[in-house]
């Protein structure tokens, strides 16, 4: 085989390798992450997500990156990234959490409502979801938990 004919291959072999592990970096799931504990997120990481709120500026000039791609560092056959919204109540303070979570592929999606929280914490509202910035999403869920929350609110207060 002659020397360019060769070089051809070995170009070839190298821009469908480069190809590959582009394709395969693209299939991790892309995840929402913030807090609405963190200062400053409260007016766009609350229980609406409010994506128009973000601000680009600052988080740039940050450099923080609210978009996560979620990819297993285990890379495991059993296990599977789905992207998690919570709403818990802290001594008192509703905070809303979105981000990567890891669970066992053959756990029901359904399975973050029944997980018990860390002590001291109690769950409102938990989804998990297999989408692309799924858990940013303003479902029937969210909405949901938007209308019960300030009446669960009321109601502890009326009760105390």
């Amino acid at each position: 085989m002659s020397a360019p004919i060769k070089f051809i291959i070995a170009g070839f072999c190298l821009l469908a390798t480069a190809y590959n592990i582009r394709a395969h970096e693209h299939q991790h799931l892309q995840c929402w992450h913030c807090s609405s504990s963190t200062i400053g997120s409260e007016d766009f990481c609350d229980v609406t997500f409010q994506e128009d709120n973000i601000p680009t500026e600052l988080i740039k000039e940050r450099n923080i990156n609210l978009l996560r791609s979620c990819n297993s560092s285990i890379n495991s056959d059993h296990e599977r990234a789905v992207c998690r919204k919570t709403v818990e109540e802290y001594d008192g303070k509703i905070v809303t959490k979105r981000f990567c979570y890891y669970t066992n592929k053959s756990d029901p999606v359904e399975l973050c409502n029944v997980t018990t929280p860390e002590k001291n914490v109690r769950r409102i509202f938990c989804e998990d979801c297999l989408t692309d910035r799924c858990n940013g999403a303003a479902g029937l869920a969210a909405i949901f938990a938007a209308i019960l929350l300030p009446a669960m609110a009321l109601a502890d207060q009326l009760a105390n």
